[in-house]
């Protein structure tokens, strides 16, 4: 008898029915129906968009029965797009880099055999710090595993040296200066950066990304320890580009960075190239 009720209650209301507004509606005359069944059906059953059509909406499709040309019936189903993110944005610091920074291909060819050796390296001493401030990600398909990342990064890098000896430019040429008895020589950097790449997740918290990067020194400077000395240093390269790779698992992971400008301008000073590998967080 319920169900009986239930229809009829489902055809009188189906002819006052707009596009937006529920087929059923609730009354204190709909005795013996109930009311969480009909609140329920007027949520999912709703006036199709042409004369004569019913539709019913679950989830993300949807059924529509209707007449179909020629006057036959008809039933159609359609999916409806769902609401996918395609893209993500943060500020702050979203990603950290910590490790090492290295010299790489260190050549002393130009320069008196006597002071060779004035720029080797500390390299517990010689320390890469860098973050993401601004975070840009695109996915490039419906499962999101596959994405573009840009943004702003901020690093900062100590080439601490081994030797007595700190650098400064004299004229056209990065010459070594010597310390007499001063300690604690390094060269420090700070840049920023702007990186372009791919990120790819295979698996589950597993994330791998790939990018080429390009970077401007904003600072730069030689820095001696007892009694302490500052310097500006002039020289540098000081836009350059490079690439970088990093592998995480859970945000947690490595990463190798290669500049493939020299540090130096061409004649200027030692061949050399900045390097750093360590660990990273939130890539």
């Amino acid at each position: 008898m319920k169900k009986i009720l239930f229809l009829a209650a489902l055809l009188l209301t189906m002819h006052a029915a707009t596009a937006q507004e529920p087929l059923l509606t609730i009354d204190d005359s709909t005795s013996g129906i109930d009311s969480t069944q009909l609140q329920q059906a007027s949520e999912l059953l709703r006036r199709g968009e042409n004369k004569g059509e019913l539709t019913l909406a679950i989830g993300s499709h949807s059924i529509t029965i209707g007449e179909a040309k020629g006057g036959k019936n008809a039933l159609t189903s359609s999916a409806v797009d769902l609401d996918v993110k395609r893209r993500r944005c943060s500020f702050g610091i979203t990603a950290f880099e910590l490790g090492y920074s290295l010299l790489n291909g260190l050549s002393y060819a130009d320069y008196d055999p006597a002071v060779e050796g004035f720029m080797d390296q500390r390299i517990g001493k010689s320390i890469h710090i860098g973050w993401r401030v601004l975070d840009m990600e695109f996915y490039l398909n419906r499962s999101q595993n596959l994405s573009l990342i840009t943004g702003v990064t901020v690093s900062f890098n100590d080439y601490c040296f081994y030797s007595d000896w700190s650098i400064e430019k004299v004229g056209d040429r990065i010459e070594p200066i010597a310390l007499e008895g001063m300690k604690k020589s390094k060269l420090s950097t700070s840049q920023i950066g702007i990186p372009l790449g791919l990120k790819y997740r295979p698996a589950r918290k597993v994330e791998l990304s790939a990018f080429l990067f390009g970077e401007l020194i904003g600072h730069a400077y030689t820095k001696v320890k007892k009694p302490k000395t500052k310097t500006d240093m002039r020289g540098l390269n000081h836009l350059r580009y490079g690439v970088q790779a990093t592998a995480t698992y859970h945000n947690i992971g490595f990463y190798v960075k290669y500049t493939l400008t020299p540090l130096f301008r061409s004649g200027i000073g030692p061949e050399c190239y900045p390097i750093s590998v360590g660990l990273a967080w939130g890539f």
